[in-house]
């Protein structure tokens, strides 16, 4: 296994322990606001398939990136329903709870993982590429 399929294995579990929070917050959310109820349960399948597609293709760096965006989405829609009172959505602003910071520092690191294995390698290859322009006669 090489490092990359190894972070895309530890981006599969931050994504796959915030998908597991949001399917059991999903009942509860489902009785106070529904709609809300249906987002958690869509961010569960989405995050699901996601952890899947990382875990089946490992050096697919267009899998991570959308991992590193949807981990951001997150991590921005629950700023937005704690912050302020979102159309459609009487319950909120929401109150921060305690598993919400802990699915929030989950896709934190889900980003700090993902996006290293999205983007191309430039430095490397720009001082490569200079070290070699300086080391020449």
């Amino acid at each position: 296994m090489n490092s990359m399929s190894k972070r895309a294995g530890l981006l599969a579990l931050f994504v796959t322990f915030s998908a597991g929070i949001h399917a059991a917050l999903a009942p509860e959310h489902l009785k106070e606001m529904p709609p809300l109820g249906y987002a958690f349960i869509a961010a569960a399948a989405i995050g699901g398939a996601l952890a899947w597609a990382l875990v089946s293709h490992p050096d697919d760096r267009r899998i991570s990136l959308l991992a590193g965006v949807f981990c951001l989405g997150q991590i921005a829609a629950w700023a937005l329903f704690v912050s302020v009172s979102v159309p459609g959505f009487s319950g909120t602003p929401e109150g921060v709870e305690t598993i919400a910071l802990v699915s929030k520092a989950a896709e934190l690191a889900g980003v700090a993982v993902a996006f290293p294995l999205a983007l191309p390698r430039r430095r490397r290859r720009l001082s490569a590429s200079s070290t070699s322009a300086t080391s020449s006669p």
